[in-house]
């Protein structure tokens, strides 16, 4: 019988990875489905494309390598997210360098000189935001996250996770609000 990827469950997917004949398969739709999620979350994190990309990589190949029949799997982009975030964290660990604040847009020329300025003045921002804080807004607002599944990521309540946000919202409007008043341009919500 004909197995459609597309169709199959995230747990289904997930059993499917543990047999050599639909192995391929299963990862690639695993892959379609959350690999630009995982990748967002690890660039803003990092800060950096080469380190970005290096975490992407590696957050698939320990999830391809943790695969196990036994498990049952329950929530497949918050366990995607927990490698990812190991993943960089042990990045920041293993160099001892900062990340890079400044992203550079150049190449890009749909993006004018004062977005690009407000992109840097965001990540700046950002970075200046307790970890816990940054990551679950990085989480919701690059990688389209819920609530549910940046607790489940972090294995903490709901709740702790929204405070998290608020917090980290209203922190971001205090820092960026000087240059916003200056320039009289609006808020990024």
């Amino acid at each position: 019988m004909a197995v459609n990827y597309t169709l199959s469950s995230d747990r289904e997917l997930y059993h499917y990875l543990s047999m050599p004949e639909h192995r391929e398969r299963a990862f690639e739709e695993i892959y379609r489905r959350y690999g630009q999620r995982i990748y967002a979350y690890c660039r803003k994190i990092l800060f950096n494309t080469q380190d970005a990309e290096d975490a992407f990589q590696s957050t698939f190949l320990k999830f391809l390598s943790s695969i196990s029949p036994d498990r049952e799997m329950t929530n497949l982009p918050a366990y995607l997210l927990t490698i990812a975030r190991t993943t960089c964290m042990d990045m920041f660990a293993q160099r001892h360098e900062h990340a890079e604040l400044v992203e550079d847009f150049h190449g890009r020329p749909d993006q004018t000189v004062e977005a690009n300025e407000i992109n840097e003045l965001i990540e700046m921002a950002l970075h200046l935001l307790p970890a816990q804080w940054r990551e679950a807004v990085i989480m919701q607002l690059y990688a389209n996250m819920s609530y549910e599944e940046i607790a489940s990521a972090f294995g903490v309540p709901v709740t702790t996770v929204r405070n998290w946000l608020c917090r980290g919202r209203q922190r971001l409007r205090e820092i960026l609000q000087p240059y916003f008043e200056e320039r009289h341009v609006e808020h990024p919500e």
